[in-house]
Formats: structure tokens, sequence, C-alpha cells
């Protein structure tokens, strides 16, 4: 593999744009490319936004970053498309939705016409008490253009889905940062990767919550530096 030929493919959590990762920089000699899969992947199951991300790519290696909901599908893609993805940054995710906060309620109030007070209160637990008003707005104007179908789909299918049933990737690199903060998912979850993927190290940083690439898009920058690191020395 040469310095110029790995794509970034930046997978999003649910009701949250690609460009939440506007601010991450990409290793030198790679690029970059977000996946708007609420949008495209129909219907929204895990592996349908799988094959839309990874299709990004254009047929060329990728590594995916993937943020919450993103890492299941990011995790997915690895084992669908072996060949392909090349490498993992899983943040703020888990393999299994069992220590997931409130998921079931999060079903039923997602259920269009979804209200913007519901909107808000979720966009409102990804990111810290003192975040940027922005952050919260952006959340929500993409969560009410997307409509509710889409996050009751996927999230129905990640909530049945175990990755530990799909077997192991035993050599392939994977970073994982997870937030300290981070109210819905716990540093648990983080290490449960490495029932999947052995090869797997994981950074819990104590500073940030449950969306780095908005709370610290260096640290975030700096997992997938590390990753593309590790790629490239095995290929």
């Amino acid at each position: 593999m040469t310095a110029g030929d790995l794509t970034t493919v930046f997978i999003p959590g649910t009701h949250v744009s690609p460009d939440v990762f506007a601010d991450v920089p990409v290793p030198l000699g790679s690029s970059g490319v977000g996946a708007a899969w609420m949008e495209n992947a129909q219907p929204c199951t895990l592996l349908n936004a799988a094959a839309h991300a990874v299709g990004l790519a254009g047929g060329a290696p990728c590594v995916l970053v993937g943020h919450s909901t993103g890492g299941a599908i990011a995790a997915i893609a690895a084992f669908a498309f072996p060949d392909q993805v090349r490498g993992l940054v899983l943040i703020d995710s888990g393999p299994d939705m069992r220590g997931h906060a409130t998921v079931a309620g999060m079903l039923d109030e997602l259920a269009d016409p979804v209200s913007d007070e519901v909107l808000i209160r979720h966009a409102r637990r990804n990111v810290p008490e003192d975040s940027p008003e922005e952050w919260i707005e952006a959340m929500v104007a993409y969560a009410r253009r997307v409509g509710g179908a889409p996050a009751v789909e996927v999230l129905a299918d990640q909530a049945a889905t175990d990755l530990r049933t799909r077997g192991t990737r035993p050599r392939l690199p994977v970073e994982v940062l997870h937030g300290g903060l981070d109210p819905k998912r716990s540093p648990d979850d983080a290490a449960a990767w490495r029932d999947v993927f052995p090869a797997a190290r994981v950074v819990v940083d104590q500073s940030v919550g449950h969306t780095p690439p908005l709370e610290d898009p260096v640290s975030v920058g700096a997992a997938l530096e590390r990753l593309v690191e590790r790629v490239r020395s095995a290929a």
C-alpha cells in the first residue's frame, strides 16, 4: 500500500451529521469522506449503512472511523467487506447495546412524528452541559431533516445485534477511543471491543463525553494517525 491510496470514511452516530468530523485532521497521504448513511441506507440497517460507507471509498482500501452507532456500522463493515476495510477507529460505542442507557425509551420516543423537545433532549445527551449551543442546533436540524424512522430502524437493528456472534478479526488494527464522561456508554463497552477485535488498543479520555469528534477533534485525529501507521506497517 502506498501513502496516497488509503481513504478514511467517517461514520457518525444516529441523528448526527458527518459534519461532526469537520475538525478532525486526516493523516498526511490519505483522503477523508463523510458517510451520510441515515439519508442513503434504505432500509436503514447496520449492514446497509456499512455498504454505503464502504462504497464511498470507490473500491479503494479504506479505514473507517465510527462514532456511537457509527462504531457498530464500522464493525459490521469489517466483517462484510474484509478485503477493503483495513482498520477501524471506534468511538464511544460497543459490540452490543446491553449497557446503553435508555435504548428502549429511545425507540418509543423517536417514532415519527418526533417533537423538537425530544430531538433537543437527545442532542443534549450527546455533549457536555456547557457545550456551544450551535452543536445542539446542528444536531436537531439534521435529526429534523432525516426524521425519526431511520433512527428507529437502525437502533432496533443495533439493539438486536451482538457483534461477538460474528466471530473475531484477530489481526485487524483497531483503535478504540472512549469518553470517560460519556453518560450513554461506559468504558466497559469500549473494552468489550477486544472480544471482537483482539488487537484493539483502548484509550479512555477522562476529559470528554459521548462525542469526542466535537469535544476534542485533535484526540480523534491522533487515534486515526495511530491507526493509519499500524495499517501501513502491516501492508
